[in-house]
Parts: C-alpha cells; sequence; structure tokens
C-alpha cells in the first residue's frame, strides 16, 4: 500500500481538521485501529474461509482508513490508549470469529452500524457550520465503505435474527461507543 496514492484517492491532502473535530478526529484514528486489529484477530481462526475471506478483503479497506487518519490525526493529539484499542480489536475479531461465520458477521454488522452513525454525526456538523468541506468529504468516503462492510456482513448473515444476535449486537455497539466516549478525550 502506497500511503502517498491512498491519501490522494480519498481527497485527504488538503482537508484541514477544525480545532473543535480533533476530538472526533482523534476518536475515528483510535476506532479505525481497532477495525484493523479486529481483522487481524479474526485471521487467526484460518480454517474459516469465508471468515478468512472477509477479514482479508476489510482489513485492507480499514487499512486505507487508518493510513488517512494517520495523515490528517498528529501525533500528539491521537488517543493515548490505542495499545487498549488493539488488544480489544484482535480480541473482539478473534472471539466472534472462533463461534463462527454469522457470528463474526453479526459482530460486523454491529461494529459498522454505529461506525456508520459515528461519522454521520461529523459529517452533519461540518455540513452545518461549513467548516471543512475537504474534511467532509474524507468522512463521505470512509462512511460510504464502512456501510458496504456494514451491508455485505448484514447481507451474509440472512435475514432471521436470533435473540442472543440481538442482544450481542446490542453489547458490541454499547461497547464500540463507550471507546469512542473515552477516545475523544484521552
Amino acid at each position: 500500500m502506497n500511503s502517498k496514492n491512498i491519501i490522494d484517492s480519498y481527497k485527504a491532502y488538503d482537508a484541514s481538521v477544525p480545532r473543535n473535530m480533533i476530538g472526533w478526529m482523534r476518536s475515528n484514528h483510535a476506532g479505525e485501529t481497532g477495525a484493523v486489529w479486529i481483522y487481524i484477530g479474526a485471521q487467526f481462526i484460518f480454517w474459516n474461509r469465508p471468515i478468512i475471506k472477509m477479514s482479508k478483503e476489510h482489513y485492507l479497506t480499514e487499512k486505507k482508513h487508518l493510513i488517512v487518519m494517520r495523515h490528517l490525526v498528529k501525533r500528539t493529539q491521537r488517543s493515548k490508549l490505542l495499545i487498549l484499542w488493539r488488544i480489544l480489536g484482535f480480541g473482539l475479531g478473534f472471539v466472534s470469529a472462533a463461534f463462527g461465520y454469522r457470528f463474526f458477521c453479526t459482530t460486523i454488522q454491529a461494529v459498522e452500524t454505529f461506525v456508520e452513525k459515528h461519522y454521520k454525526e461529523q459529517i452533519e456538523f461540518l455540513y452545518k457550520t461549513s467548516s471543512s468541506y475537504n474534511l467532509l468529504e474524507v468522512l463521505n468516503i470512509c462512511c460510504n465503505e464502512e456501510i458496504d462492510h456494514q451491508v455485505e456482513a448484514k447481507m451474509s448473515k440472512g435475514s432471521e435474527i436470533f435473540k442472543f444476535e440481538k442482544i450481542w449486537f446490542s453489547f458490541v455497539g454499547s461497547g464500540s461507543s463507550l471507546a469512542v466516549n473515552i477516545s475523544r478525550f484521552i
């Protein structure tokens, strides 16, 4: 992966981060770090080909997002808890993949549902304040790719929803929300 080409393709070179967006961007960087590690953890379940296939494809997208966020968020503004987000991401990916493809897809759908909401809040804020059109464009691209992951996971597991999946979905969404709220400040 050539970082310069990735940053260009996401139109991030000209993007500036307004001061009032630093907390959100810190949480984006932390979230993309965690996402990369979800797929690294899932790939340890090497005998499940559908999980490996999805993990490798999604990993590439999340890695691109992380490269873009590294470009946008200065090292001094990044979360001080990145090691925690790596560990939790790896654990979530590994454990959910260990329970099988359907469970893994439920996890990805839950994470990406939260991420879509998180990005859309920022996009709406930037649109209303007209503070950085270029950043709005970058976040729009990332959000659309996260939605693609969400839809793929949802379609892959089928339409029937089991009670335990609802509980797990809610748990993962709440955990994602907690992680974002912490990383906005630390």
